[in-house]
């Protein structure tokens, strides 16, 4: 099925990953990109809105490139999230008139992979055994708060603080490398996890949570 795909990068050291998402997809995926270049500074906010909303028409998942420079949204000198990238999640979370929230995936690359996770030795009486496990570290970033957030009633992974990679987060975190291989999979799992939004404990704004 072709989808609609808006793709959320850093300018600074994502924008030939972006390159090369526009090249991977083929015909049957349409891609909207943008980057964080234009200048806003003097857009107020409501011009903003306007603005990404007429980017995000008519999309359903938004892939969010992790890179180094993207791992945590910027503030102001206010202490509020004042970011391109947060932003373009921000509202592609908004459930509007005429488009619904959008699925969420968090594809991140070899070098952004330290600052956001690092492995562990999972055990418990649920599963009688021992594995690793990635603990996601806790990163001021609008994909890590919509990460681990079905509710319980739909959790996947039965054991305590464990959660399943693909359906346990309405965000997806994907290595680069997998999500080139087969990007039509990941798509259309967060376009499925869309479709049951009411399973997670969704987050559409940091200001408004802090």
């Amino acid at each position: 099925m072709a989808r609609k795909v808006f793709v959320s990068f850093r300018y600074d050291d994502g924008s030939h990953y972006k390159d090369e998402l526009v090249n991977l997809f083929d015909d049957s995926t349409e891609i909207i990109n943008r980057s964080e270049d234009k200048d806003r500074s003097d857009m107020s906010d409501e011009t903003i809105k306007k603005y990404l909303y007429d980017k995000l028409k008519d999309t359903s998942v938004t892939i969010v490139l992790i890179t180094p420079e993207a791992v945590n949204h910027k503030k102001n000198i206010f202490g509020f999230y004042d970011d391109w990238m947060y932003d373009e999640i921000r509202y592609s979370l908004e459930d509007r008139e005429n488009n619904r929230s959008n699925g969420l995936i968090a594809v991140y690359t070899d070098e952004a992979r330290p600052l956001i996770m690092y492995e562990t030795i999972h055990s418990c009486n649920n599963c009688n055994g021992e594995r690793k496990i990635k603990t996601i570290k806790h990163v001021n970033n609008l994909f890590r708060e919509n990460m681990m957030n079905v509710k319980s009633a739909y959790k996947k992974d039965k054991c305590d603080n464990v959660y399943d990679m693909t359906y346990d987060s309405y965000c997806s975190l994907v290595p680069w490398d997998d999500f080139v291989a087969d990007p039509e999979y990941y798509i259309e799992k967060a376009a499925e996890k869309r479709e049951n939004i009411d399973h997670y404990e969704i987050t559409k704004d940091l200001n408004k949570k802090d």
